[in-house]
């Protein structure tokens, strides 16, 4: 049977283990279902998501879909891809870099698919400059995360300090003050600029109280075999085209869906995202539609930087990627023996039979000592050892000391077992209080 701390322990270790494996558990179905995630992310499984369409079309022969966690420039695609970028507003921003990474890749032939968030109302214009003033901040805030300067900078004065000790000899006007703002090499750019590059614009439906939003796209273009009409969700919409766009559906006398080349690229705006939902993929499903919006290059990239699901690697990712599993399990595995070593003792504990009526009383010192002469001197030579000690404690009378003597060797002149120490010691010890007295 085991004993009460061992059972402690174990029904402790079992209970920590339940609930690890609950938590574990929610995580798990709560990323299942995706509703952690942004809109029209390929990582939701929601009505809100996309993961259907990327699960589908990941499931053709011939296509590869996958996602992009990091930034633009460093995804670096060995041959042109599908880019899609679902769920984007128009307050977006842009880093220069960026915009210039992705003006590459679809001049060499990737295929751009952007649909936008669906907007219920057409937002006032301080709205949508605070909308923007987020969306710029939040890049920032991004970029400088990732260019966190690794050493202080000096000022003026330190760096005068500094040039004394190592004796270059320049003054501190002859360069340039770090503490001064330098001008951004990447700056934001806002998708309301970039969309003035490529000969377009935003606007936003004129409002309808009985249907509110929920219109009907209608088909611009006869040559396209596509769906005649689609379910509209969103006050977003397109002007002033360039005359390279072609314009594939209509709401009312406004563009919604439009296409370009671009190099020999492509770049395909769509103004809602609805009908590439989960959604629309079980309730209202258009698949010509679809065909049309993923006919590029059979490597489908599906963005989800632009959401904010950033790949950002650390001792977890790392130890994923290298397959260091079991050494985590082997440290976790020592942690918990060491644990366990100094909770529990592996000795059996030593059995007291003393009953509770059986008391164990304490001894004065005096016994003790008394203890210790039995163990060490032998019961035949207590006396000699006496006699010897007090010879040893200082002169004494002579009437008294030739008592003393007289008495031990009338002692030991009588046989080993006929002597008796105590009688002797006594008759001793009278014959000195005698003399005393």
């Amino acid at each position: 049977m085991l004993r009460k701390p061992l059972l402690t322990f174990f029904c402790a270790l079992l209970l920590a283990a339940v609930f690890c494996y609950g938590v574990a558990r929610l995580f798990v179905l709560r990323y299942e279902r995706g509703d952690v995630y942004p809109p029209y992310s390929s990582l939701r499984a929601d009505p809100l998501g996309v993961k259907g369409i990327y699960d589908a079309l990941d499931r053709l022969p011939g296509v590869d879909a996958t996602r992009n966690f990091r930034p633009l420039p460093k995804l670096k695609p060995a041959a042109p891809v599908t880019l899609v970028y679902a769920g984007v507003t128009p307050h977006a921003m842009w880093e220069s870099r960026e915009l210039s990474v992705f003006d590459g890749l679809v001049l060499d032939g990737t295929r751009a698919v952007f649909t936008f968030m669906p907007f219920e109302g057409v937002p006032l214009p301080a709205e949508e400059k605070r909308a923007e003033d987020g969306e710029r901040a939040k890049k920032e805030k991004a970029r400088e995360e990732k260019k966190k300067p690794r050493g202080k900078k000096l000022g003026a004065k330190h760096r005068e300090e500094a040039a004394k000790k190592t004796g270059d000899g320049k003054k501190p006007d002859d360069k340039k003050d770090e503490d001064e703002e330098e001008p951004d090499p990447n700056p934001a750019i806002s998708f309301g600029e970039v969309a003035k590059r490529w000969g377009f614009g935003f606007d936003y439906l004129p409002p309808d109280k009985e249907k509110k939003y929920a219109r009907n796209a209608v088909l611009a273009d006869e040559k396209a075999k596509l769906e005649p009409e689609l379910t509209w969700h969103t006050a977003l919409c397109f002007k002033d085209l360039k005359p390279e766009w072609r314009v594939l559906y209509r709401c009312g006398e406004k563009p919604v869906v439009i296409e370009r080349r671009f190099g020999r690229g492509s770049i395909v705006l769509a103004a809602d995202s609805y009908f590439i939902s989960n959604e629309a993929m079980r309730a209202e499903r258009h698949p010509k539609l679809l065909a049309w919006l993923f006919d590029g290059p059979s490597a489908l990239v599906f963005d989800e930087e632009h959401h904010g699901v950033r790949d950002d690697p650390g001792i977890a990712s790392l130890a994923r990627k290298y397959r260091l599993h079991g050494v985590v399990a082997g440290i976790l595995l020592i942690a918990l023996l060491f644990v366990w070593k100094n909770a529990v003792r592996f000795i059996p504990a030593y059995a007291n039979d003393i009953g509770d009526g059986d008391v164990v009383v304490g001894k004065e010192s005096a016994e003790g000592f008394v203890n210790l002469l039995r163990r060490t001197i032998k019961p035949s030579e207590i006396l000699s050892i006496c006699i010897a000690e007090w010879r040893k404690s200082g002169p004494h009378r002579a009437g008294a000391q030739a008592g003393v003597e007289e008495l031990f060797a009338e002692d030991q002149a009588r046989p080993a077992k006929h002597r008796n120490p105590v009688t002797t010691y006594q008759s001793i010890a009278q014959s000195l209080t005698h003399h005393r007295s």
